[in-house]
C-alpha cells in the first residue's frame, strides 16, 4: 500500500509578526545610522583634536619653549649670606629657593616623588597612558586619592617652568596639551636623574617657598640630604596640597598624608614593611626655622651688605650677576654667637626700659606739647592715605579710623592678634622706644655685630646708620684735640658757668645744676662736665675738634658751632664707634669692614676683600695713652661705673656715656683692648621721652646694653679674645701727669696770695704758655723715643 504523502501549506504572516519584522528592521536602520554617525563624529573629534594638538604645536596659542630653551633652564636661585663663623644668616631671592644637584638630595625623597606622583617615571618618555587609565579608573571612579594626578613628573615640570595661560573654558586643554609637548622635549634633552632635580628645584611648598632644599629646611632645619623617610614623606606629602598638608599648619593631615606617602613607598619596593611600620608610627617632629627679609641672623646688616654687594658686582661686572637669582655666596665680619648676645641684650633692656617708658607716661599724653607729632602720624598711617586716595574727607577718615577692627600689631613679646582702633595703633607705635647697637673689632674693622632696631619687620629704619644728636660721647674727641694742644691731664679747669658773647651769648650749663669749684681734666671728662668741655673747645678752637673727628674717621658733616662739644653735632653710630676704634688703637683709626668675599655658585671667587688695618696716628703717644686712662676714669669713678658696680664685669674697660638735651637720645660707647661697642636709644620722635635726666640718660637708657652684651661675652671662653686682655701700662713718665684728684674746690694751680686776685693774679696766657711748652716738649721727645705706642701698635699688626 503506497505511503500518504503529507503536504503543509505555508502560513502567510499575522500583522503582528509583520510589525515586529519592521521594527527590526529599523532598529538594525537605526542602529547603521547611529554607527556611521559615531564613526563620522569620531573621526571629525579624531581630526578636530589633531588640529587642535597641531594649532598648539605651532604655538596658535603661545609658542612652545624650544630645545635650545629648555637645554639653558636656570631656576631663579637665592644668593646666600653667611658670618664669619659661617652659619647661614639669610638670602636674597626673588623666589625664595635654593638650587642643589642630584647628590645633595635624600634619595627617599626621589623615591617617594616617583612612588607617590609617577610610579612609571623611568618607564615612560613623558606621557604614560597606563598611569592615566589607571588613575582616571582608580582615582575619578573609586575614589582612591592615594593615585596622584594624571600628569607625569615630566608634565608637572612643565607646568611650574611654564605656568598655563589664561584661555577660559581652553585653558585646561591647551596648558595639558603644551605640557605634554614640552615634557617630550624636556625627555629628549635630559635623563631622567636631571628631570627628577629639576622638578625638586622649582617645585613650590607653600610659605612663598620653592625647591626641596629650603622647604627641608624650613620645616625640619636640616639640608636635604640629611632627611629621614618620614621627613621625605612628609615634604613630598606636601606636594598635593600646600597648605592642607602643610605640617605646621595642620599636623593631623599631614601626618595622614604622610603615611599614605609611605604606604605608596613601600608598595613601590623604595622601603621594607618593617620601615614603613616604624616610620608611619612615628611622630612628625618639626624644627621649623623661618628665614626671609626680616628673619635670620642680623637683618638690618644684611641690608647694609646687600646693598654693598650690588655696588661691587656692577662696578667690577656690569649686569653679568644678579644678587637675586644667581645663587651667591656672600660671606661677612659678623660673628654669630657676638650676633646673638647682642640681640639678647637688646631685648632685655628695651622690653624693662618700655615698660617703665609705659609707666612714666601712663594716663598722660606724651606728646601733648607737641600734638603735631601725632596728627602727622595718623597722616602718614596707611589706613589714612588709603581712604584720602579714596577722596574721603580728614573728618570722615578720622572718624573711621576711631572704630576698632582685628590687627597685629608688634610688642616685645612678639606679635599680637587685637581688636584694636588705627588710632590707638598709632597712638601705640608712637610710643616704643627704639635702639641701635653695633660692635667692632678695632684691630683690623670687623664688624661683629649690628642691630639697626627692636624689629626688623616693623621698623625696618636703620638707627645704626641714622644720624642722631651725639650727646657727651662727642667729649672725648674734644679732649684728644685739647690734649693734643698740650693741655694736661691734671691741668684743672673752673666749674663755672660762662657767657661766650662771641658765640651768641651761649652759656652752657652742667647737667645736675651745680657750678662750683674746679675740675681737672681728667676729672672733667670722668664726669661729662659740659662746662669745662666749653672752655676747651674756645681755648683751643672749634677748628681743631672738627679736625681731629675727621681724622678719627666721622666723614658727616659737623657744624663750625662750640656747642659740639657737647654732643649737638648729628651723627651716626657706625660713625662715633669707628672714631673710638682709635682710643684701643692707641691713635689709629680703622675703617668698618662688612664684607669679606662674594663667590658664584660653583664656588669662584667674584669679590675679595684685601683686608683693613688702622691708618696713620692722627694724636701722638702721650695723648694716646691718657685718653685710654681717661676714659677708664669714666668706667671707674665716672657716669659708667654702673658698669662695675652694678653689673658687676671684669674686664679691663673704658667708654663714654651720652646724653642729649631734654634726655631725648641716650648714648653709650665703651670698649675693651680688642673690641668697640656703641648703643643709641630713643623714641624716632625725639620730642617723646622720659621727662628727666635720672630715667633718660645714656647711663640709663643706653648703658645696660652694652653691659648686658658683655655679661654674656665675659662667660664665652670661646670668645675671649675680645673680653681678656689689658691696655698698655702708662710710661712711668706720664703717670705722674695723671696723679691729681678729679675735683677741688679750689684750683691747685694758685697759691694763697693768687687766690686772693684770682684770675687777675693768673691770667689765662700762663697756663696756655705752659700748654705749649708741654706740646713742644712731647714733639722733641718723640723723635728720640726708642719704642712708641705705634711701634707696639705695628708689632703687633705683624705678629697676627
Amino acid at each position: 500500500m503506497a505511503a500518504k504523502k503529507t503536504t503543509y501549506k505555508k502560513k502567510s504572516p499575522t500583522k503582528r509578526t509583520a510589525k515586529a519584522n519592521n521594527k527590526t528592521l529599523k532598529n538594525r536602520s537605526f542602529k547603521k545610522r547611529l554607527l556611521i554617525f559615531s564613526l563620522k563624529a569620531a573621526s571629525i573629534g579624531i581630526a578636530a583634536f589633531f588640529i587642535f594638538c597641531l594649532f598648539v604645536y605651532l604655538g596658535l596659542f603661545g609658542a612652545l619653549p624650544s630645545e635650545k630653551e629648555l637645554s639653558k633652564i636656570q631656576n631663579h636661585s637665592a644668593s646666600e649670606v653667611y658670618s664669619i663663623d659661617e652659619k647661614l644668616m639669610g638670602r636674597y631671592y626673588i623666589e625664595h629657593r635654593l638650587t642643589i644637584d642630584n647628590d645633595e638630595v635624600s634619595p627617599y625623597i626621589k623615591e617617594a616623588l616617583v612612588a607617590t606622583e609617577d610610579s612609571r617615571f623611568f618607564e615612560h618618555n613623558g606621557l604614560d597612558f597606563i598611569s592615566l587609565g589607571r588613575v582616571v579608573v582608580r582615582s575619578i571612579i573609586f575614589g582612591d586619592r592615594a593615585q596622584g594626578g594624571g600628569s607625569t613628573i615630566s608634565q608637572q615640570l612643565a607646568k611650574n617652568l611654564y605656568p598655563r595661560m589664561h584661555l577660559g573654558f581652553l585653558t585646561l586643554p591647551v596648558g595639558k596639551t603644551k605640557e605634554i609637548f614640552t615634557a617630550a622635549r624636556l625627555e629628549k634633552i635630559y635623563s631622567k636623574d636631571e628631570i627628577l632635580m629639576l622638578y625638586l628645584n622649582t617645585v613650590p611648598f607653600g610659605e612663598d617657598i620653592y625647591g626641596i632644599e629650603v622647604a627641608s629646611q624650613r620645616f625640619f632645619g636640616k639640608k636635604s640630604l640629611h632627611l629621614n623617610p618620614a621627613e621625605a614623606a612628609t615634604l613630598v606629602g606636601m606636594l598635593a596640597a600646600n597648605t592642607a598638608y602643610n605640617p605646621r599648619l595642620n599636623p593631623e593631615r599631614s601626618f595622614d598624608r604622610r603615611n599614605i606617602v609611605l604606604k605608596r613607598m613601600k608598595e613601590h619596593g623604595s622601603i621594607s614593611e618593617n620601615e614603613y611600620l616604624k616610620w608611619s608610627q612615628s611622630k612628625i617632629e618639626l624644627n621649623y626655622k623661618r628665614i626671609d627679609h626680616n628673619t635670620g641672623i642680623a637683618p638690618y646688616f644684611r641690608e647694609k651688605i646687600r646693598v654693598q654687594a650690588q655696588d661691587i658686582l656692577e662696578d667690577q661686572y656690569g649686569d653679568e650677576y644678579d644678587i637675586y637669582s644667581d645663587g651667591l655666596k656672600i660671606y661677612t665680619t659678623i660673628d654669630a654667637q657676638l650676633q646673638l648676645y647682642a640681640e639678647q641684650a637688646v631685648a632685655q633692656q628695651m622690653t624693662r626700659l618700655q615698660d617703665e617708658f609705659n609707666r612714666h607716661w601712663k594716663g598722660q599724653t606724651a606728646w601733648a606739647r607737641h600734638p603735631q607729632v601725632y596728627t602727622n602720624a595718623l597722616r602718614q598711617s596707611r589706613r589714612y592715605q588709603k581712604m584720602k586716595d579714596a577722596g574721603h574727607s580728614d573728618e570722615a577718615i578720622f572718624k573711621a579710623m576711631e572704630k576698632s577692627v582685628p590687627m597685629t600689631i608688634y610688642t616685645h613679646a612678639g606679635e599680637k592678634k587685637v581688636n584694636m582702633s588705627p588710632v590707638d595703633s598709632v597712638k601705640h607705635y608712637l610710643m616704643l622706644l627704639n635702639t641701635g647697637f653695633v660692635a667692632m673689632n678695632p684691630r683690623n674693622g670687623h664688624v661683629l655685630t649690628w642691630v639697626g632696631g627692636i624689629d626688623h619687620k616693623t621698623f625696618q629704619y636703620d638707627h645704626v646708620t641714622s644720624r642722631r644728636p651725639v650727646g657727651s660721647t662727642f667729649k672725648p674727641i674734644v679732649y684728644a684735640a685739647a690734649l693734643q694742644d698740650g693741655v694736661s691731664p691734671c691741668d684743672f679747669i673752673s666749674n663755672e658757668q660762662v657767657v661766650y658773647e662771641d658765640y651768641d651769648d651761649w652759656s652752657p650749663a652742667n647737667s645736675n645744676g651745680q657750678h662750683d669749684g674746679f675740675f681737672s681734666v681728667k676729672g672733667g671728662l670722668a664726669n661729662s662736665v659740659n662746662t669745662v668741655s666749653a672752655k676747651l673747645i674756645t681755648q683751643i678752637g672749634i677748628n681743631k675738634v672738627i679736625n681731629m673727628a675727621e681724622d678719627m674717621g666721622i666723614k658727616e658733616d659737623i657744624p663750625n658751632y662750640p656747642s659740639i662739644a657737647l654732643g649737638t653735632a648729628e651723627l651716626s653710630l657706625l660713625d662715633m664707634v669707628s672714631a673710638y676704634t682709635t682710643f684701643p688703637n692707641y691713635g689709629r683709626p680703622v675703617e668698618p669692614v662688612m664684607l669679606l668675599r662674594i663667590e658664584d655658585r660653583d664656588g669662584n671667587v667674584l669679590y675679595e676683600n684685601e683686608g683693613n688695618i688702622p691708618g696713620d696716628e692722627v694724636y701722638d703717644d702721650d695723648v694716646a695713652y691718657y685718653m685710654v686712662e681717661m676714659m677708664r676714669g669714666v668706667v671707674e669713678r665716672g657716669t659708667a661705673g654702673s658698669l662695675r658696680n652694678i653689673f658687676h664685669l671684669k674686664s679691663e674697660l673704658a667708654g663714654k656715656t651720652g646724653t642729649t638735651q631734654d634726655n631725648s637720645d641716650g648714648w653709650f660707647i665703651g670698649y675693651t683692648p680688642n673690641i668697640v661697642a656703641g648703643v643709641w636709644v630713643g623714641n624716632d620722635q625725639p620730642s617723646i621721652r622720659f621727662r628727666s635726666t635720672a630715667l633718660g640718660s645714656g647711663g640709663h637708657m643706653a648703658l645696660p646694653i652694652f653691659a648686658r652684651f658683655m655679661q654674656r661675652l665675659e662667660k664665652d671662653r670661646s670668645r675671649y679674645q675680645y673680653h681678656k686682655g689689658s691696655f698698655y701700662v702708662v710710661p712711668a713718665r706720664l703717670q705722674k701727669q695723671l696723679m691729681c684728684d678729679d675735683f677741688s674746690e679750689q684750683d691747685p694751680d694758685t697759691n694763697f696770695f693768687d687766690s686772693l686776685f684770682d684770675s687777675f693774679s693768673r691770667p689765662d696766657s700762663v697756663k696756655l704758655k705752659k700748654q705749649e711748652e708741654r706740646k713742644a716738649q712731647r714733639e722733641e721727645r718723640k723723635k728720640t723715643d726708642h719704642k712708641s705706642v705705634l711701634q707696639k701698635m705695628k708689632d703687633l699688626f705683624k705678629k697676627k
